[in-house]
């Protein structure tokens, strides 16, 4: 049994059952280290089909992502979550015993159901349970919290890749313990008979963040993606050498993503286009130098990239969502996000086409000068048009601390 110290809201022990869950939100990409041993078992099939396997959870993310809302409405939140991780953690596991790559398609399937059913109510939780200001500092630990998950994972699939790649998908039973320590530590949260029930809508500047979100995790998921077959392909190491390199662009993005605030006190709303040329310049690093530290710079590189996008983006959502509509406008930009995840493959593919380089690195010369282009004119629309947004967005925020 718990204590009533160890079920308060603010005891460590509560705090660590809210965080727990956000460990599996991106586990999507985490086996993208074994699909190179993978593909070997299925030659026929092509590369894009199986770089899916670490992508395509993300599109039936984005269905239960509207309907976990409507949901947890009905059964509760606590239950909502629990057969997310029950989804996630069974249909996780399934391809260590399957040789059927169709069947192992439908399970990353039901694994985005399970993943989708929990990710919002992720968020949701930390909401009903704190205020600010701790509200917002649980909000940044449970960004890094996934970015710790996914490192840590990484780590493990490049140890079980060894045995075989049907044993990195054993990393999908930390599901159930993780189950088992939130249903024992956090109770049902209890809604505010306050919240509005009022129609949402969305405005053509959350459309704009979304779409802008869907660019910058398909160059990120890219690089998790592409990095093994990369050090497999081109640069003939092992799996578990692209593992540790994954995990370390995943570590720098949660270093990033702690010290966002400070970051932000520095460049102000600079930040967005910052966010995007560390990746430009990443990406650049990783096609120019063809060995195993050109590959690692250029990972670490654009790990610092996403923390700075996405915070800033999610960051705004108060200050160009229609009032009221918050909670609508942050579906449609986490939306916009397993969009691009989802689209990863058909993106790396559409990029190797767009120029002449034959290696495994060659998608990034042309996510380079994309990216050059869109900072330009990200930089170009900040200065002459966003002097409103930005002051608006400065006194909600006081990141100068």
């Amino acid at each position: 049994m718990l204590s009533l110290s160890e079920k308060n809201p603010h005891s460590k022990v509560f705090i660590l059952a809210i965080l727990s869950v956000s460990i599996m939100i991106t586990t999507g990409t985490a086996v993208s280290s074994a699909l190179p041993e993978m593909a070997k078992s299925f030659p026929n099939i092509s590369v894009e089909q199986i770089d899916m396997i670490a992508t395509i959870q993300q599109f039936s993310v984005m269905v239960t992502l509207l309907l976990s809302g409507i949901i947890s409405k009905k059964i509760g939140i606590k239950k909502t979550i629990t057969i997310g991780l029950i989804l996630t953690g069974v249909a996780g596991v399934f391809p260590f015993f399957s040789h059927s790559f169709v069947l192992i398609l439908i399970s990353r399937l039901i694994v985005g159901c399970g993943i989708g059913l929990f990710n919002s109510l992720a968020i949701t939780i930390i909401d009903l349970f704190y205020e600010d200001p701790t509200r917002s500092q649980m909000l940044g630990f449970r960004s890094a919290t996934e970015q710790i998950g996914v490192s840590i994972l990484n780590i493990i699939v490049g140890a079980l890749v060894l045995i075989n790649w049907h044993a990195s998908f054993l990393i999908y039973l930390l599901a159930f313990p993780l189950l088992a320590f939130f249903l024992k530590v956090v109770p049902e949260p209890s809604i505010p008979a306050g919240r509005s029930d009022k129609k949402q809508k969305i405005n053509f500047p959350v459309i704009i963040m979304a779409i802008l979100m869907t660019l910058m995790v398909a160059c990120s998921t890219s690089v998790i993606i592409q990095i093994p077959n990369i050090i497999v392909t081109d640069l003939s190491k092992s799996s578990a050498v692209a593992s540790l390199i994954i995990s370390v662009n995943t570590l720098m993005g949660m270093v990033t993503g702690i010290f966002f605030g400070r970051i932000y006190g520095f460049a102000k709303k600079f930040v967005l286009p910052l966010g995007i040329i560390f990746m430009a310049f990443g990406a650049l690093v990783i096609v120019s130098y063809h060995n195993v530290l050109g590959v690692t710079l250029g990972a670490i590189i654009c790990g610092i990239s996403y923390p700075l996008i996405g915070s800033y983006i999610f960051s705004l959502v108060s200050v160009i969502a229609p009032e009221g509509s918050e909670t609508l406008a942050n579906s449609t930009i986490l939306i916009g996000a397993n969009l691009g995840s989802f689209a990863t493959p058909f993106f790396l593919s559409g990029l190797g086409k767009l120029n002449s380089l034959s290696t495994k690195s060659g998608p990034f010369l042309s996510m380079f000068w994309l990216l050059i282009v869109l900072t330009i004119i990200v930089f170009v629309y900040q200065i002459f048009f966003q002097r409103k947004t930005s002051k608006k967005w400065s006194a909600k925020h006081d990141y100068q601390q």
